[in-house]
Formats: C-alpha cells, sequence, structure tokens
C-alpha cells in the first residue's frame, strides 16, 4: 500500500520514479526537516531568494537555515497591481553566490500562478536550485515536475480530499547527495532515509 502510494504521488506529479517521494506530516514539517540537509549545502555568505507572495511555510524554514548559517536573504517582490512577479527584478537579485530560490507554485495570498519554469530555468542559469511549494497549485492545475524544471516540489495531499500528509518531491541526484537528518535505525537510501518515524 505504501509503495502504491509513492507512486501514485509519482504519477500525479510525473516524477522519474517513486522513490524521489517523501512523504512527511505536512508540507511545513517537511520543509522544516529538508531545509536542514539542504542547508549542509551551503557556506556563510551564499545567497537564498524568497518571495514577498509566499506562504510562511516557504519562507520561516529558510530563514532559520539563513539564521543558522550565516546566509544572506534576497526578496523577490510582487508586482502590487498585477499581483505577478517580474522577473526582471528576479535576474537583478539572481548572483552567483545565489544557491537557492524558493517560490510558491500559486500564491495562496493573492491567487497568482507563477511561472515556476521559467523561474527554474534563471535560478539554474545562476547555477542556483528551486524549492516550489505547490500547496496551492497541485490541487488546481496539472503539474509535471520534469517540465518544470524545478529541484523540489511540496504539496500536502488534504488539499485535495487525500490523508492529512504532505509529499515532496526531488531530484534523485539531490537527494541522494543530501545528507538525511534521520534515527540510525531509518533507511540509508531514499526515500526513507527522509521519512521518519513508521
Amino acid at each position: 500500500i505504501f509503495d502504491n502510494a509513492h507512486e501514485a504521488v509519482a504519477d500525479l506529479l510525473n516524477a522519474p520514479s517513486q522513490d524521489e517521494i517523501v512523504f512527511g506530516q505536512n508540507m511545513t514539517t517537511l520543509t522544516l526537516h529538508v531545509s536542514r540537509s539542504i542547508g549542509r549545502c551551503f557556506k556563510r555568505g551564499d545567497e537564498i531568494i524568497l518571495s514577498r507572495m509566499d506562504h510562511d511555510a516557504n519562507v520561516a524554514p529558510w530563514l532559520l537555515v539563513a539564521r543558522d548559517l550565516g546566509l544572506q536573504v534576497n526578496w523577490l517582490p510582487f508586482n502590487s497591481d498585477t499581483f505577478e512577479f517580474d522577473l526582471d527584478q528576479l535576474d537583478s537579485i539572481l548572483t552567483d553566490r545565489t544557491r537557492l530560490v524558493c517560490v510558491a507554485g500559486a500564491s495562496n495570498f493573492t491567487g497568482t500562478i507563477n511561472d515556476i519554469k521559467t523561474i527554474s530555468e534563471k535560478a539554474h542559469d545562476a547555477g542556483a536550485w528551486t524549492y516550489i511549494d505547490a500547496v496551492q497549485s497541485v490541487p488546481h492545475v496539472s503539474t509535471d515536475v520534469q517540465h518544470l524544471g524545478c529541484d523540489f516540489l511540496v504539496c500536502s495531499a488534504y488539499k485535495f480530499f487525500g490523508p492529512h500528509i504532505g509529499a515532496l518531491w526531488g531530484r534523485r541526484a539531490l537527494l541522494e547527495m543530501l545528507e538525511p537528518y534521520k534515527v540510525r535505525p531509518a533507511p540509508e537510501k531514499i526515500p526513507g532515509c527522509f521519512e521518519t518515524g513508521t
């Protein structure tokens, strides 16, 4: 049953493998958990970009990582007339020190559906990863992580009439590179190494 659930979410998101699907308590808890592992890849003075449009679940975990590791936080504003990002502004704050760009697939605040594909392309051109809060978008728009080109995408099944769990997709190469925070009896391989408890 558990394997079938991973397979179903992989199918929902068009993930290459069910091994890239990590279940957790909810999107917020998953993000707090995996942010610690992602943060270990950064060093003092590196930069992350957060959005003024995002739910705090995709802001606070990264602020804590930035505080703990001495990272610079840059903010991507949105146009208060169109309620959309001006992606030229993203170009102006992306630097060779940017390591992570965190934005929502769709905003719970404005209802805006964001151009994740373009944001991911711009981030990758700068050498950064993208972390997408898709809690609001997955229930309403077809989500194809391979087409979007993002690196991590997280959603909550209870937003589309599923159980009260969160699901995180991450690129296999990145998930396998990250050091999970886990108890010793937990599996060593993905996705189990990121799925705490039983």
